[in-house]
């Protein structure tokens, strides 16, 4: 019977001893996984603020294209308003030079008309 009694004990203490060292181990797993979970936490933070900086440097640089773009298109519209100003004065002058000789031509006609007519009246 005593044997029975030390073999329980053993068991017993067996038992105790395994579940100590079950739960330690269990313990041990645990904090790792909370580690494992806080440095999950920390490179999803990383990544994610990664990727905002890169959309808003990506944000930056389409804006500051799209102002290029808008002062060459200005420039662009202000050097053709010009063009059309200029051409436009050209117009003017080269009417104003047209009726100019046009009138001198016909002064001119009616002068010798006049002329011719005195010539033959008399």
């Amino acid at each position: 019977m005593s044997s029975i009694q030390t073999l329980k004990k053993d068991m017993v203490i067996l038992e105790k001893t395994e579940f100590t060292l079950l739960r330690n181990e269990s313990e041990k797993l645990a904090f790792e996984v909370e580690k494992l979970k806080t440095q999950l936490k920390d490179e999803i933070q990383k990544v994610s603020n990664n990727v905002t900086l890169d959309m808003n440097l990506e944000r930056s640089r389409s804006k500051e294209a799209t102002a290029s773009v808008v002062q060459q298109i200005d420039l662009s519209n202000q050097m053709i308003k010009t063009e059309v100003a200029n051409m436009k004065a050209m117009l003017e002058a080269s009417k104003t030079d047209t009726l100019k000789y046009f009138a001198a031509t016909l002064l001119g006609c009616l002068t010798l008309s006049l002329g011719a007519f005195r010539l033959f009246k008399s």
